[in-house]
Parts: structure tokens; sequence; C-alpha cells
């Protein structure tokens, strides 16, 4: 592994312990016994180092959650194992990371908002051609998709902020619940 891998590991696990939130290279530097100077020889910007990170963290969520299996036969099994997807220690995590950019997004948008399309766009495109493949019409596929990631990330903002995180749960449930009640009705999927 080079230096600059094995450190983007490193950030990667200051991060998770610490969050994006107020990240500021020399402290992020002392805890990994180098300088802010040499991180920025590696990484070139604090926006590339966050970057790497991140990158990082969608391979890992990705390495820990297994591919749908098939017990997820309708749109509402797909969308009870994305959120236990996100339930996972590692969903969690990469949750709290995607959070933390979305914030950091709204206050500098021209500087993080790429950094949170690349964490939410693994995430996309599977999921709209996993739409398409139980039967949503193409057109309305990405709408479909983007739908159930925001209500999903609204709903594990809610678990990891919430008093009582079971009702995220519950809600999650009953949101997936709607795609069985309406492919139920004949509306379609």
């Amino acid at each position: 592994m080079n230096r600059r891998a094995e450190l983007a590991e490193r950030v990667l696990d200051y991060v998770l312990e610490h969050g994006l939130i107020g990240l500021s290279l020399r402290p992020l530097a002392a805890a990994l016994n180098t300088s802010d100077r040499m991180l920025l020889y590696h990484f070139g910007s604090k926006e590339r180092l966050v970057g790497d990170a991140l990158a990082l963290a969608q391979l890992r969520l990705a390495a820990s959650v297994e591919p749908p299996g098939a017990d997820v036969r309708t749109l509402a099994d797909l969308v009870r194992y994305l959120w236990s997807a996100l339930a996972n220690p590692s969903g969690v995590q990469a949750t709290r990371l995607y959070l933390d950019l979305s914030v950091l997004a709204t206050k500098e948008p021209a500087q993080w908002r790429d950094a949170v399309e690349r964490l939410r766009g693994p995430w996309r495109e599977p999921l709209r051609a996993g739409l398409v493949a139980f039967g949503v019409a193409e057109s309305e596929s990405t709408a479909l998709a983007d739908l159930i990631l925001a209500t999903l990330d609204g709903l594990a903002l809610d678990r990891l902020t919430a008093a009582n995180p079971s009702r995220a749960d519950a809600a999650a449930d009953a949101f997936a619940d709607l795609f069985e009640h309406r492919a139920l009705s004949g509306t379609g999927p």
C-alpha cells in the first residue's frame, strides 16, 4: 500500500470517529503523527483528502453489504433491503459521513456538492436499474430512485438523532409497505 492510500485509511478512521464538521488539518495531522504540510503534499487539498476518505468509506460500505438475494422479489423487499444495509455498522458510519458532507454542501455548495454526489451516486444507479427490473418505467426510474434515497436519508437522520430510533425503523417499514399496497392495488410498482 502506498503512503497516500495508507493515509487515506487513517484519515477515514479519524473522520469516522470525529466527523467532518469542523475538520481541521492540524489536529488531524497530529492524530496521524504527521504534519498538515505532508497531508497537503499527498492529497493536494483538504477537499481531495476528504474526497479520498469518502471514496474509501463507500468502498468499505459496498464490501460490507451483500448483493440482494433471491428473497428480494418486490420493490418493498428492495426498500427493506436498502434500509437494513443502512442499519448495519458500516451503513451507520457511511450515513454519518454523508450527513456531515450534506451539511457542508449546504454551507459551501461549490466546494462540497460534487463530493455529496460521488458518495450518493453508487447507490442511485443500481437502485434505478433494480427498479426497472421490477417493472418501473425507465422514464420514472430515476425520480423514484431519488425519492427512495431521499426518504431513506431522512429516516437515517431521524434514526441517528431521535430519542427513540425504533420509530425510524417503523417508518422505513411503513415506507416499504407503500410499495406493497401500490402493487396490490394494481396501480403499478
